[in-house]
């Protein structure tokens, strides 16, 4: 099998929701995110591992960063890393891509120059940020974050540099775009990723609390009147509700900047756009199977949006993607189905000020190998 062939059998084994909208995509493009997609996906597997220790998740990430600045350094110690990798735990799918970085990294090398930068810049920073925020992340306190801001600190680093990535790659693919268009997107780029990653860490709660942690804020906690310790426990209380509702009204305003990022891709890039439009659409859902629900508190699983309302994104996404009219129109209807009130809106220029003067963004800017 081809490393090209590997990594396309792959992709459905470790993102199922990624493997549906990476395809839409055509040529270079498509052979550019889905690579991109994979190496987020083995940084994610160091840092997720539930029984690595910190110290050694923050050697093998920032090794990791080099490897994707420096080309002679990565196949100089590639193989060493690769060794040292066999400690980390996780799914099977998830430690066979690892095992194999190596032919991820021959199929990244056929890209297009103009691809290749991008996406090592991103893949870098991710890694880099993540090692920062291993070194802040104490498991016995079981709120991992304090507040709001360090939520999107950390969110920018596991998604929202992925939507800056992307973003670069799709304008790099569309060089005709217009001036407009592409102020939008580059603005709301970020927000994308981190709608996306904030309803992931909603909809997974259960999950994370098998694991004893919690990435909801700490003052998100208090905010509703409860303990860390309260919130964490398996006995049900009404109160860890209004805990997600909060976080829930601040995915909304995230998501809604998605939709002006997606409503800024030309409809002549309909390839694109349904990229952008089916896990948007998916994480639109699951906001509202959230609104709620008490079933995320009573169930030992994660809330799931239908497979039904899945089939019915996928069948309707190309259809809608040509209309900005539809596009309003069905996003809103799908958000009229839970009232969460008022939502904070996204300061873009805010979160990239902390980044840029905080020791955060200092210590988490690519260096050179």
């Amino acid at each position: 099998m081809s490393d090209w062939n590997y990594c396309q059998e792959t992709l459905p084994k470790v993102s199922r929701t990624f493997a549906l909208n990476i395809r839409c995509l055509k040529s270079d493009l498509h052979r550019a995110v889905l690579v991109a997609y994979l190496f987020c996906r083995i940084v994610d597997t160091v840092e997720d591992a539930p029984k690595l220790a910190a110290k050694k998740k923050i050697d093998l990430l920032l090794q990791f960063s080099k490897f994707a600045l420096d080309c002679q350094y990565r196949k100089k110690y590639l193989d060493e890393w690769l060794q040292d990798c066999s400690v980390v735990d996780g799914s099977s799918s998830d430690l066979e891509l690892l095992a194999s970085t190596k032919r991820v990294f021959n199929v990244f090398d056929t890209l297009p120059k103009k691809f290749q930068g991008r996406i090592m810049e991103s893949v870098s920073q991710m890694a880099q940020g993540m090692a920062f925020f291993q070194k802040m992340f104490d498991s016995s306190k079981g709120a991992l974050l304090e507040d709001d801001n360090q939520l999107e600190e950390y969110c920018y680093y596991v998604a929202g540099c992925v939507g800056e990535m992307l973003c670069a790659l799709f304008l790099e693919d569309c060089p005709k775009i217009s001036e407009k268009s592409s102020k939008i997107m580059k603005k709301t780029a970020v927000s994308f990723g981190l709608g996306l990653q904030v309803t992931n860490i909603a909809k997974d709660f259960l999950t994370d609390r098998k694991r004893g942690w919690s990435y909801i804020p700490r003052s998100f906690i208090l905010e509703s009147g409860l303990t860390v310790e309260k919130f964490t426990a398996s006995e049900f209380d009404e109160k860890k509700l209004e805990v997600i509702q909060i976080l829930l009204r601040k995915t909304i305003g995230y998501l809604k900047d998605a939709l002006k990022f997606t409503l800024a891709v030309p409809r002549i890039r309909l390839d694109i756009r349904l990229f952008c439009v089916l896990p948007l659409w998916m994480a639109v859902e699951t906001v509202a199977a959230l609104f709620n629900n008490r079933s995320l508190l009573e169930s030992e699983n994660s809330v799931k949006i239908s497979r039904k309302t899945v089939k019915r994104i996928l069948r309707w996404g190309p259809f809608l993607s040509m209309s900005n009219f539809l596009l309003k129109k069905s996003f809103n209807s799908i958000l009229k189905k839970c009232d969460l009130g008022p939502y904070p809106e996204f300061n873009y220029e805010d979160l990239k000020k902390r980044l840029d003067n905080n020791d955060l963004g200092k210590g988490s800017k690519p260096v050179p190998a």
